[in-house]
Order: C-alpha cells, then sequence, then structure tokens
C-alpha cells in the first residue's frame, strides 16, 4: 500500500506544477462567488505542506500526537498575494523532503497514530493519503478560479 500512497503523493508535484505552467497568466483572478484565487490556492497547498511536514515528524515521535489545527482562512488573509512561484516551490521542496523521510519508514513507524482536530485517529500512511486528496480538491479549486 505505501509504494502506490508514496506515488501518488510525489505525482501531486507535477500536478501542482503542471496547473502552474498552464494557468499562470491567470493566478490572481478572484472567482465571482469571491472564494480563493488559484495563486492563494496554491498559497494554501504550501502552507498545509508546512504542516504536514511537521505532523509527519511530531507523529513519530509522540505517542497519539494531537494535530494542531489552524485557520486556512486566517493564513491566506495575511497575505492575499503571496508570490505562486515561491508557493510551488516550496510546496514541491517539502514533498520531496518528506517523501525522502517517509520511505525510510518501516511499517510500524507508518502505521503510528495521530489524532485529527475533529479527534479522529489516523495513521501517518492513511494521513499521507489523505493529503494527495486534498491537493487534488485544492487544485480543482484553483482551476475554476483560473478559468
Amino acid at each position: 500500500m505505501s509504494k502506490e500512497v508514496f506515488a501518488s503523493y510525489m505525482e501531486d508535484v507535477q500536478r501542482v506544477q503542471e496547473f502552474y505552467d498552464t494557468f499562470s497568466f491567470s493566478l490572481d483572478k478572484v472567482p465571482s462567488d469571491g472564494g480563493w484565487s488559484a495563486a492563494q490556492c496554491l498559497a494554501h497547498l504550501c502552507d498545509t505542506e508546512i504542516a504536514l511536514s511537521m505532523r509527519i515528524r511530531m507523529l513519530l515521535v509522540a505517542e497519539n500526537y494531537q494535530f494542531a489545527s489552524f485557520d486556512e482562512d486566517a493564513f491566506v488573509s495575511v497575505m492575499p498575494k503571496r508570490d505562486a512561484r515561491a508557493s510551488v516551490e516550496t510546496f514541491a521542496t517539502l514533498r520531496r523532503n518528506n517523501l525522502d523521510l517517509l520511505q525510510g519508514l518501516s511499517e510500524a513507524q507508518l502505521s503510528r497514530v495521530g489524532i485529527r482536530p475533529n479527534g479522529e485517529p489516523i495513521t501517518l500512511i492513511d494521513y499521507i493519503a489523505r493529503m494527495s486528496n486534498h491537493v487534488r480538491a485544492h487544485l480543482e479549486q484553483a482551476v475554476a478560479a483560473a478559468k
């Protein structure tokens, strides 16, 4: 299972880059519903990869690590016009670094459990899979915003 999860996790880097390459001309376009621009979606992906990086490490060293929650809208509003290229590059660098760590873990380590902000327990490998789904969902949101 972990090989498939890791492959999907790394494919996200390519998906994000392809999105950026395709829509770089319209990243700041704000959708009519007032949602996030594509650049803000990319900034969010960067922010969540930062959080994921810490959560991976905390899951490995703390029993039943309680994930800290964060207000994603508040993060986006701190600097609404972040450099999309920097978000993409940071996301890719963190993702590669995380994969390097993850690939060296045992099945027991990948099965360690953390507690999500909603109280739901989740294993490290399931969390990694969920974060790939998260990337795809926000890329769909970004495509809609950029069109």
